[in-house]
């Protein structure tokens, strides 16, 4: 993108506050990771990741090992359109999982879209430790729940649940998204 994605507006919010708001009503407190100050305008607790160059596995780890609950929230700043819905969803149907994942329309893992319970915090630092970097690995090590995609389609605006802003492109594509009547 050439610039943090986090900030970048959609629909008059930026893409972070728009994550922040599915959060809310799910969780009774939203921390942001992230390695830079400017994080701290949202009001809102910043924890910074311990290992710099780890990536997704990294941030698996520095979510649960800061958490306060016994399972964390895990949604990307990239990801605009989840809801509110969505992290409902994978919250009760989870029971039991270390891991709850869904899956996108295509069958692909949305790892950092997730519910995760800090009981696998020794797995992600085993991982870790050993120098796998492979998100999908900890599902190997873990009892795992995923959710196949017809599981929430029936939710508003599922279709739009992973589209992930990387590119200048899929910006432009999300903000015609918006643009479009309902």
């Amino acid at each position: 993108m050439g610039r943090d994605k986090a900030w970048l507006e959609l629909g008059g919010a930026t893409m972070i506050a728009r994550v922040v708001a599915a959060l809310r009503p799910v969780t009774d407190r939203v921390t942001i990771i992230a390695n830079r100050p400017e994080y701290a305008r949202l009001n809102l607790p910043v924890v910074a990741d311990t290992h710099s160059g780890i990536g997704p596995l990294e941030a698996i780890r520095t979510a649960l090992a800061s958490s306060q609950q016994p399972r964390v929230v895990l949604a990307g700043c990239d990801l605009p359109f989840v809801t509110a819905q969505l992290f409902a969803h994978l919250l009760r149907v989870g029971d039991g999982a270390q891991a709850v994942v869904p899956m996108d329309a295509g069958g692909r893992l949305e790892p950092l879209c997730a519910i995760y319970s800090t009981a696998a915090l020794h797995a992600v630092s085993e991982l870790i430790a050993n120098g796998d970097r492979k998100v999908s690995r900890l599902f190997d090590r873990i009892p795992t729940r995923f959710v196949a995609f017809r599981e929430i389609q029936h939710l508003a605006d599922a279709m739009l649940f992973f589209e992930n802003i990387n590119s200048p492109a899929d910006y432009q594509q999300a903000i015609e998204y918006l643009k479009k009547p309902v």
